[in-house]
């Protein structure tokens, strides 16, 4: 059984830090379940148009965005936060 690292960037550090306490162990407690996964990305849903290449994991009414490393197993947390506005803020970090 292979296990994946989850790595999480400066921004999505700031992003959960933005968050209540209570939604932050939600998404910890699913992080670690996805690094305990053989196929993590059963999980989540690859994303498309300027996110290719991207996943997203529903954790109730929030979202996570990972990056997923070809041949590590290793998962990148790029962006979290409420699903009515993850994609416009990751968006925004894509064009500068």
């Amino acid at each position: 059984m292979m296990s994946y690292k989850f790595i999480s960037t400066i921004k999505f550090k700031e992003d959960l830090s933005k968050l209540d306490n209570s939604v932050v162990k939600t998404i910890l407690k699913y992080i670690k379940k996805l690094e305990l996964s053989d196929n993590p990305k059963a999980y989540g849903k690859e994303l498309s148009g300027n996110m290719v290449g991207l996943y997203r994991f529903r954790i109730n009414n929030y979202r996570i965005i990972t990056k997923f490393e070809n041949g590590k197993f290793t998962i990148e947390g790029l962006a979290a936060g409420h699903r009515r506005n993850i994609y416009n803020i990751y968006s925004k970090r894509l064009i500068k």
